[in-house]
């Protein structure tokens, strides 16, 4: 049996079955939403999500994944997730869930020659793409903590200017003035 093929043919169930466990993990109104409006400009996060869902799908179900192709569909979904309050394991949660869809879908299969090898091979690829996921995730992070550590510097020193504590740095070809 060509379990693969299988799976391919169901994709479209099991890829909806996947964004239901995504989106699980927000607020039930917010849930709603990206459920049902698929207005891709009124609704780019859940676009953003079911796209990216769409060419994991192709690359979990792979027994020889192209990590170059899951990284590039992982990333703008790891990225919307890193900038929501979620924590790591929360935002990250989702790629474990579709083990447990594609288990049950071959399920029928199980005394089929070759079922374990291909599970395996799908269990890999989807640990693989959580280590992928949590690089991309942590990298994230670290520069939205950049950003606000810059943000907090500058109004500080803007602060300190303002009351004539420090004066502004001039470019390095001008006289140095304080007002």
């Amino acid at each position: 049996m060509d379990f693969e093929k299988h799976l391919k043919e169901n994709k479209q169930n099991l890829v909806k079955q996947w964004f239901s466990v995504v989106i699980e993990t927000y607020p039930r109104e917010s849930a709603k939403f990206f459920k049902d409006n698929s207005d891709p400009f009124a609704n780019p996060v859940g676009n953003t999500i079911k796209r990216s869902l769409d060419r994991l799908f192709d690359q979990v179900i792979n027994p020889q994944m192209d990590p170059g192709v899951a990284k590039e569909a992982l990333d703008p979904i790891v990225r919307v997730r890193a900038v929501q309050e979620l924590t790591p394991a929360r935002a990250l949660s989702f790629i474990s869930g579709i083990k447990q869809i594609i288990a049950k879908q071959i399920s029928s299969f199980q005394k089929e020659k070759g079922i374990e090898i291909y599970q395996s091979a799908i269990a890999a690829n989807a640990d693989e793409m959580l280590l992928m996921a949590f690089d991309i995730y942590t990298a994230c992070k670290h520069q939205i903590y950049t950003l606000r550590i810059n943000e907090a510097k500058q109004r500080v020193r803007q602060l300190l200017i303002k009351k004539d504590l420090i004066c502004e740095l001039p470019d390095s070809d001008t006289e140095l003035k304080c007002l």
